[in-house]
């Protein structure tokens, strides 16, 4: 009954459009565009929060199949992927463990609740059906409720107005998108979906078979405007077969992964007002183990430039059937949130069945160019299978000036502890970044946590059409679990060099990749294989 009184509350106090609202001229009708608040903030709250987005042409400049490699060139973020592409992988932003990060689809938790522990494993997502990546470093339990305590990520899906077909690869790897827009009668309609499949290196080190992948995506998106009204409905749907391998050579034989997923969203926009309808479900089949989970999510939200409020409905249903055991669960949860901004101050609060979270920012301009921010703010994870429910307390503060940043962060989660600082400098289409950070549970390092990490990404315009774009990222030793005998062990540094070779060639975009131009031969965990050097071709072409 509760979650249809807020609704009925958000819509009594939702903006009315009059006539009067603009000025018309005699032969130019008025139009008044709105700004949407997509992450439950305000004007002055989207600045204090640390995003980083990654667009669509970004992904297809830096050659970014999927999510690992999109968040390998993210500052502050570390991705640990159990052999090459298509594998269990792990993400460790600020230091924090691999299951306190949410994934979103357009603002909606997908994290699946079937998981032991609740680590997304994010090595199943490839990019061909995204226009959008946003990286929320810190915590973010205000903004979207449980599991954001080191952060989050989004995947965006929209609309996407350009048809074109994009085709890349060598000898073992095969990598095709495309995309079909139509207007019908008012209704714009895109259809875009890709495939990749890789069979390159064993992901056991040492092991003689190659492991491949086989990914398949597609969404479907529709956006339609009546005056001021705006519907929208994303259908996705991606399949991911994979072979893997045991702990050892012994057992790498007939095992393999199969990871279905699908999401469908339909909501209303109008003006600052939003109602968005949500389902997902997973389904995991392994040679010796099943999981799946189903959730349905009901958000409304009403947002201005200083203050917004709303409310999310859950429904989670889990299932895991493995050779030790079978298991069942339900979850429901009633969030309420609201945030409001005056002069350099921002609040964020939220309002779960059994906790409350919340953050407290500011934002101040010292000089001309030289800003200071930060903010303090709690999360929690909720607990799973595995693991117990963990709260955590983030404290953050950045000093900015023209295009070089600097933060400083410390966050508490439970007896783990990890605090660091992150630098960077942006100009243009050059950016550098280097981050130390020391995380440690009670006395005790944490693994695949380096130290010192580094890089920078660059793209140079160069005569006749040409362009070439760098990526570098250097990941420092850290110390790791060994694969045999448990033990921890210490792993050397990394350096990852990739270079991109860009042509234009009447419209056609050409393209060469070398992928680990150093040929660093390494190992992330320890005991699984990663590429070496890589070569592929590709041409983009829209039409």
């Amino acid at each position: 009954m509760k979650k249809y009184i807020m609704f009925f509350v958000l819509f009594m106090f939702t903006n009315v459009a009059y006539a009067d609202d603009c000025e018309w001229d005699d032969t130019i009708p008025c139009v008044k565009i709105y700004a949407k608040y997509s992450n439950n903030s305000n004007a002055l709250g989207d600045k204090i929060t640390p995003t980083r987005k990654i667009t669509k042409s970004e992904i297809q400049k830096y050659n970014l199949i999927d999510l690992p490699k999109v968040l390998n060139y993210v500052q502050g973020v570390d991705v640990t992927q159990s052999g090459p592409t298509g594998q269990q992988s792990s993400v460790f932003m600020r230091g924090t463990n691999s299951n306190h990060t949410l994934v979103l689809l357009n603002g909606i938790p997908i994290n699946d609740h079937s998981t032991p522990t609740g680590a997304q494993d994010v090595g199943q997502d490839f990019m061909s059906t995204v226009q959008q990546i946003d990286v929320y470093k810190g915590s973010a339990g205000a903004h979207w409720g449980a599991d954001a305590v080191g952060g989050a990520i989004n995947f965006r899906t929209t609309v996407d107005y350009d048809k074109k077909l994009s085709v890349s690869g060598n000898g073992n790897d095969k990598t095709i998108s495309g995309n079909y827009y139509k207007n019908i009668n008012g209704y714009d309609l895109s259809i875009t979906a890709g495939e990749h499949q890789s069979k390159n290196v064993s992901a056991l080190s040492g092991a003689e078979e190659k492991d491949g992948t086989d990914n398949k995506s597609i969404a479907v998106n529709i956006s339609k405007w009546y005056d001021l009204v705006h519907w929208r409905t994303t259908w996705f749907a991606r399949n991911t077969f994979t072979d893997i391998d045991g702990h050892s050579v012994a057992i790498q034989d007939d095992k393999w992964a199969d990871n279905t997923f699908y999401a469908l969203q339909t909501g209303l926009d109008y003006k600052n007002s939003s109602l968005t309808l949500h389902t997902h479900s997973y389904d995991r089949d392994y040679d010796d183990a099943h999981y799946d989970s189903l959730n349905y999510t009901l958000r409304a939200t009403q947002q201005y430039d200083k203050f917004g409020f709303g409310f999310d409905y859950k429904h989670n249903e889990s299932y895991s059937e493995t050779q030790w055991s079978t298991a069942n669960r339900d979850l429901y949860n009633l969030g309420y949130f609201f945030n409001l901004s005056h002069n350099i101050f921002s609040y964020h609060h939220r309002f779960d069945e059994e906790h409350e979270t919340y953050k407290l920012g500011f934002l101040k301009e010292l000089d001309k160019g030289l800003t200071i921010s930060g903010s303090t703010s709690t999360s929690y994870k909720e607990a799973t299978t595995w693991t117990a429910i963990e709260y955590g307390d983030t404290h953050e503060l950045t000093f900015a000036k023209n295009n070089f940043s600097a933060t400083v962060f410390k966050n508490d989660i439970g007896a783990l502890n990890t605090d660091g600082v992150e630098l960077g400098y942006q100009k243009d289409n050059f950016r550098v970044f280097a981050s130390h950070l020391n995380s440690k549970t009670i006395d005790t390092v944490s693994l695949r946590r380096p130290n010192w990490a580094l890089g920078f990404m660059h793209t140079k315009d160069l005569k006749n059409n040409f362009s070439i774009t760098t990526n570098y990222k250097y990941k420092g030793k850290h110390l790791d679990v060994h694969n045999v005998n448990w033990s921890t062990i210490s792993m050397p540094e990394t350096h990852l060099l990739d270079l991109n070779i860009g042509y234009n060639y009447h419209g056609i975009q050409l393209g060469i990749s070398l992928l680990n131009l150093l040929d660093e031969n390494y190992e992330s965990p320890h005991g699984f294989s990663q590429e070496g050097r890589k070569f592929t071709l590709g041409f983009n072409k829209s039409f």
